[in-house]
């Protein structure tokens, strides 16, 4: 009995001692694996890697859209890029990405504007050719619309296209039917300019649109209408670049119709407004070529090669 109580009080130390070595290897274990995570394990990166495989597997790229609808435009370029160079095929990715380099665009010059716009259409083209039958494409129909109106005449059949897609499919925006008609009048499609800038003229009174509006009807050959939008301008308008104009086109109307007493009369309205407006003294000129003055008419007609080299009227006219 006596030697049994002798062992176990004997032997209790060891056990401590080897417990303590435990505890002490366990510390050192934890505290070389807190140094390592510390200097060594970059946990932004494997977190980062995990929300991109996260959002890969699972299609969320709601991140990107909220950047888009806060007008973080460089924030959606440079986030989405990665993820659509795993996914190349994601509509969302294509739309998002492609509507930023568009709205980009607008604070860019020269070159890398045309290339923003190039990668607008490319990326929204393509998102739409991928997305499902009964998605809402209504606003990337109207942004690859306006992404070839931006690059200019030679694409404005394509503006139209798409620009007609939104409008059908129920986009809301009170400039596409002036966009529309402005198209149209570039593309010498007067019937369908009037019908859009008469709507645009109804939705959005401007100054510019119905500038646009009688221009389509004087080359349409409807003077009378073209002449109530002109008097409108000329009576109303406080932009005197556009009462100019439509004194210009006033002339023009007034020359075919034979009113030569109009014409004289708002030539001199032209040249108070401006003294330097070559279409003034160049169709002074013709009125006095028509009344014989030949003298006079070239006096004008060399005043208007003065201020404008290149007015083709007076070339032809002189040479």
């Amino acid at each position: 009995m006596n030697q049994l109580r002798y062992i176990r009080y004997h032997y209790r130390p060891r056990r401590r001692k080897r417990k303590l070595y435990l505890s002490i290897f366990l510390l050192l274990c934890i505290g070389g694996g807190v140094y390592y995570s510390i200097f060594y394990v970059d946990f932004y990166n494997i977190y980062s890697n995990f929300l991109v495989l996260y959002r890969n597997l699972f299609g969320d790229y709601g991140f990107l859209e909220k950047n888009l609808e806060a007008g973080n435009y460089n924030i959606v370029i440079h986030e989405g890029l990665p993820y659509l160079e795993k996914k190349p095929n994601n509509p969302r990715l294509l739309r998002y990405l492609g509507e930023s380099y568009y709205y980009i665009s607008s604070s860019l010059t020269e070159g890398e504007k045309e290339e923003s716009i190039n990668n607008a259409i490319l990326y929204l083209r393509k998102g739409i050719a991928l997305s499902r039958f009964d998605e809402v494409l209504t606003k990337s129909y109207f942004i690859l619309g306006m992404s070839y109106f931006k690059k200019g005449t030679s694409y404005y059949e394509l503006a139209v296209e798409y620009l007609k897609k939104a409008l059908d499919a129920g986009y809301k925006d009170k400039g596409i039917s002036e966009l529309l008609g402005y198209c149209y009048y570039k593309l010498g499609a007067f019937d369908e300019a009037i019908t859009y800038l008469e709507k645009a003229k109804d939705e959005s009174p401007k100054d510019v649109t119905r500038l646009y509006l009688a221009h389509a009807y004087k080359d349409k050959g409807m003077y009378e209408s073209a002449l109530k939008e002109l008097s409108f301008l000329v009576e109303g308008s406080e932009d005197p670049a556009i009462v100019e104009e439509a004194y210009a086109a006033t002339i023009w109307i007034d020359f075919q119709e034979e009113r030569f007493d109009n014409v004289r009369k708002n030539i001199e309205y032209l040249l108070k407004i401006n003294p330097g407006s070559a279409f003034a003294h160049y169709w002074l000129g013709n009125l006095y070529e028509r009344e014989g003055n030949l003298l006079a008419a070239r006096k004008e007609w060399r005043e208007t090669l003065k201020i404008d080299p290149k007015h083709i009227g007076a070339i032809k006219k002189l040479y």
